[in-house]
């Protein structure tokens, strides 16, 4: 393994000499610089693991002009460096994208402790990028994000079957992302400029059934006012999905069955019949088999629905996929933000029974806690699953100060969600005055 290399920016040679010769008994490279331009001049000619930035720096250096300078070091984790009269200062890197922050005078200790963790960071987030590189070209046409094996058969199953009209039923638990595998089909098949129609059979009422699916003729019935196009319709030329198939009436089962069969159909209230020419993709979470069985699944329509059969799998069976996909989502807000290690460590040995769908509403709830923070860390992760966050890896607890931040911003978020977010009844409830508790909301960036 090739040694790694650290950007040290301090002025003080003293420093310099004591905490790079340090640095390097521990076996890392350093290059040391003590101007805006001397780290412009580094960054052009060498590549990094780690920036330790000092941003107490002498008038010719400004505390500005250093946190300027964090957008110049991305994606590399940055460490700065401040005496504790400068904490404010500190907590306006970390918004800006700094890692971590230690107060001078350094404790070797607790250094050789964050460059370890920072270092690991920086590793894993190269480990993710090779990841992603693997990933990219299928994710960029499918919408399937992963590495896993399984994820890699089903591309290829995806592939080989979009081009053909051939019926497909998806299997899988809820929130293993079976529409996302429906759309993949459509997007890679000839019929991909046309409609992607989902009818969510588990979400419309028996007695509307027919009208959502076929349509109606004006007076039909009671309350149709005009003629109203059928989702089947919409569908013509394109993909019909039907999520959660098994979820059906029995009675649209037969009128389902029959345009299968025969490519047309009545809409409620016409003579004349319409003809439709859609690819049929169907879902389930339930075991169709059983069903037909049990009599309360039609045989004839199962083995009309079943063709070509794909398999989504639960989110604990290709754990590898999931920092690749908390990543992707993270990455998609507004502003975009980032994990730490640890997060995605937390993550990856949490149990998602929910799969995608619970792994995606938990990270949109800890980057609504993190606020302005551009990093997701454990506690925010711990906070938004309901959970105990001194069940986390104790990896990402940090200095003490830290910690005490962290306990106090889930009591604030705690005693806010406690009193549906009325600032003076929270405030109550902590034991400090309302402008306190603002004060507070404000440091950690909470809204």
């Amino acid at each position: 393994m090739s040694m790694q290399t650290i950007l040290l920016v301090d002025d003080e040679p003293a420093f310099q000499r004591l905490c790079g010769n340090w640095l390097a008994s521990l076996g890392y490279i350093v290059k040391v610089a003590a101007t805006a331009e001397q780290v412009h001049a580094l960054l052009a000619e060498n590549s990094f693991d780690l920036v330790l930035l000092d941003l107490a720096l002498p008038p010719s250096f400004t505390p500005d002009e250093g946190l300027a300078l964090l957008p110049a070091f991305a994606p590399v984790p940055v460490v700065v460096m401040t005496g504790h009269a400068d904490r404010e200062l500190a907590l306006r890197a970390i918004g800006l994208g700094a890692w971590d922050f230690l107060p001078k005078p350094l404790d070797p200790d607790i250094l050789r402790v964050v460059v370890d963790r920072a270092l690991n960071k920086s590793r894993l987030e190269r480990e993710l990028a090779v990841w992603r590189a693997r990933a990219l070209p299928d994710d960029d046409s499918m919408g399937l994000i992963g590495i896993s094996a399984e994820l890699a058969e089903l591309r290829s199953l995806i592939r080989r079957i979009a081009p053909t009209d051939v019926p497909v039923m998806i299997t899988g638990p809820s929130g293993t992302g079976k529409e996302l595998v429906a759309r993949a089909l459509h997007a890679q098949g000839k019929r991909a400029g046309k409609a992607f129609i989902a009818v969510h059979c588990g979400a419309i009422p028996a007695e509307l059934f027919e009208s959502e699916l076929f349509g109606h003729c004006k007076g039909s019935f009671t309350g149709a006012d005009r003629d109203r196009k059928g989702l089947i319709a919409a569908a013509d030329g394109g993909t019909l999905f039907l999520d959660e198939v098994g979820e059906m009436p029995l009675p649209m089962q037969v009128k389902l069955l029959r345009f299968l069969q025969s490519g047309s159909f009545f809409p409620i209230g016409a003579r004349a019949e319409l003809r439709v020419d859609a690819r049929i993709v169907a879902a389930t979470n339930r075991d169709l088999a059983v069903m037909v069985e049990e009599k309360s699944f039609r045989d004839d329509l199962y083995y009309r629905l079943k063709g070509i059969q794909m398999r989504t799998l639960a989110l604990a069976d290709r754990a590898e996929d999931i920092a690749l996909i908390a990543q992707a989502i993270a990455a998609r807000s507004t502003p975009p933000k980032r994990l730490t290690a640890a997060a995605q460590e937390w993550l990856v040995s949490h149990a998602w029974p929910g799969n995608v769908r619970e792994l995606q509403h938990c990270l949109q709830t800890a980057m609504a806690l993190a606020g302005e923070m551009n990093e997701i860390v454990v506690d925010d992760l711990a906070l938004a699953c309901g959970e105990v966050a001194s069940d986390a890896p104790v990896v990402d607890s940090g200095l003490l100060e830290e910690q005490v931040a962290a306990l106090e911003k889930r009591l604030i978020v705690g005693a806010l969600n406690d009193n549906q977010h009325n600032h003076t009844h929270a405030a109550k409830q902590l034991g400090i005055s309302r402008v306190g508790l603002l004060n507070k909301m404000r440091r950690y960036g909470l809204r």
